[in-house]
């Protein structure tokens, strides 16, 4: 079904990027590491979404919405890195906020209860 390949799209795209932001991070370009990070929490975050509400949303905006208003610890931790993103586009970024953004993938992944079906994931950050 649709649902079926959106749900694996969506984990194999959350570990792309979370393997390419841990490449990048090695290589210290942390820009594209911080970048890749949040691709990687926007996989989950639709994850979480489409297995609770049974669809993905198609923008931020709607993902940020649904999060906000039915997710609220994870529209805090999302919307709390936020900033560090977007700040890839004019600021340095440091070591400092990859692991910030790391943090928030575990924490994220632990209020989702994706844990144990990303343990070997985790791992690796």
């Amino acid at each position: 079904t649709l649902n079926m390949s959106n749900e694996s799209e969506l984990i194999s795209g959350f570990k792309e990027f979370l393997e390419g932001g841990l490449d990048e991070e090695k290589k210290a370009r942390y820009k594209l590491a911080v970048t890749a990070y949040f691709k990687a929490i926007t996989q989950v975050c639709d994850l979480i979404i489409l297995r609770k509400k049974g669809y993905a949303p198609s923008s931020h905006t709607e993902r940020f919405r649904i999060l906000e208003e039915e997710f609220k610890l994870i529209y805090t931790s999302v919307d709390s890195i936020f900033k560090t993103y977007r700040d890839t586009y004019f600021m340095p970024i440091t070591k400092e906020s990859c692991t910030l953004i790391k943090n928030e993938i575990k924490n994220i992944l632990r209020i989702g209860e994706l844990e144990k079906e990303f343990k070997e994931t985790i791992s690796k950050i």
